[in-house]
């Protein structure tokens, strides 16, 4: 067995870290003086004046004026320049794909979404929607090729009218339903799409010479609530991400935690009682099965429950219901909450994190979500966690995925705590 090092700081390494720590001290504070800068972020006067003059250099600070003078000579004030650069992120969902494009402050400056529609057995490429515009095939099957194509079509739209705008986009960031391998974006088995072993990263990358960083859901959630969310300052928190299916984005040591096949945080598997062993799972885990949207929607058709007309129910439909005053609805919420409560008991217990996040379909309906959770939780682990709604709402993963494409242009760097 190879023995581990310990990984060290090289002096590039460390100037990286300070020059984040500057970055995310504007901001977060917005315009400050290099005195301001020295006291938010602990460093000295000559390192403050160094890396913020190769900041200017690179174009990723600027500045804003002069505070107000006391006397003395006035200090000039340096800003983030987050307006003058942008990013585009993507989302897929089960029905749909999105995509944004985002300023590094955090503002969406564009937004477009696609239809990709429900699987089709035989399908063929081309048509209508006009999917074989691209040219040549993706070797994939007829259906996943014409779902692929729609997501090019809106990755390449992304990319020109970031460029018709006259701020080029820098990077793009790619959420998606299902274990990613990193780093060449290799996506696992996604039952929304039937996609398995998809090598979307490379897919995407013949496109463009840009950064692509293509990254699970939960995970791009997680890293938007730590760095420009409820988590900011944290060293650890857990985003539960319940959608189609269900996944943890999971943040130890304030990074990303993947595991060794970034399979961490596939919480659909998790085994909720002794009959969880009396069968196999293939494309989605026990807990999936009891509150995935298809399990949903099939207990609620069984109970003559009304369903969307997308002829999905999720768990957020099922709260609404429940509202109404809908009695099946009302029982039904009860054990998706009862289910939920048993799988962040197991992420608290097992990785004590200072923050659990909720999103998704847990969004619109966190004043019934979040203290359903406490409630169980009260009095059967060690200590409650804080427990908080996503900050971005329904745009909480594209932000986040928006985040990671940003981090790879600046170049961010953290110490781990």
């Amino acid at each position: 067995m190879a023995k581990r090092t310990r990984a060290t700081a090289t002096t590039s390494t460390l100037a990286r870290v300070n020059q984040t720590a500057i970055i995310e001290a504007l901001r977060e504070s917005g315009a400050l003086s290099r005195q301001q800068l020295g006291v938010k972020t602990g460093l000295s006067p000559a390192t403050i004046n160094r890396l913020t003059a190769s900041l200017i250099d690179d174009g990723l600070i600027v500045p804003a004026g002069q505070e107000p003078s006391t006397g003395g000579r006035p200090s000039v004030l340096l800003r983030y320049a987050g307006s003058s650069r942008l990013v585009a992120a993507i989302q897929l969902r089960a029905e749909t794909v999105t995509g944004i494009l985002v300023d590094f402050d955090g503002k969406v400056v564009f937004r477009r979404s696609v239809t990709l529609g429900a699987r089709q057995a035989g399908a063929e490429g081309g048509g209508p929607d006009g999917d074989g515009a691209d040219g040549g095939g993706t070797g994939a099957a007829p259906d996943q090729d014409r779902q692929l194509r729609k997501v090019f079509r809106l990755f390449d739209d992304l990319i020109a009218t970031a460029d018709s705008m006259g701020t080029p986009c820098l990077a793009v960031g790619i959420a998606v339903p299902g274990v990613v391998q990193q780093p060449d974006g290799v996506v696992g088995t996604m039952p929304e799409f039937g996609w398995t072993g998809v090598p979307f990263g490379a897919l995407l990358r013949e496109r463009t010479d840009l950064p692509v960083i293509v990254e699970n859901d939960a995970n791009a959630l997680a890293y938007g609530e730590l760095h420009a969310g409820a988590g900011r300052g944290l060293s650890s928190l857990v985003a539960l991400f319940l959608e189609n299916g269900l996944g943890a984005g999971i943040v130890a040591n304030g990074e990303l935690h993947r595991g060794a096949r970034a399979e961490a945080g596939e919480i659909g598997y998790l085994l909720m009682e002794r009959s969880s062993l009396e069968r196999s799972y293939d494309a989605r885990g026990d807990l999936e099965d009891r509150i995935g949207s298809l399990a949903l929607t099939q207990r609620a058709r069984e109970r003559g429950m009304p369903i969307p007309a997308s002829g999905s129910l999720t768990a957020e439909d099922v709260f609404e219901l429940a509202r109404t005053g809908n009695t099946d609805a009302q029982e039904l919420a009860d054990e998706i909450l009862d289910m939920v409560a048993i799988a962040v008991a197991a992420l608290v217990i097992v990785l004590d994190p200072e923050l659990v996040v909720v999103g998704s379909s847990f969004v619109g309906s966190s004043d019934m979500v979040i203290p359903g959770i406490q409630e169980r939780l009260r009095g059967r682990i060690i200590r409650v966690p804080r427990i908080e709604p996503a900050t971005h709402r329904e745009d909480a993963v594209l932000l986040g995925a928006a985040e990671l494409a940003a981090a790879e242009v600046n170049g961010f760097a953290y110490l781990a705590f």
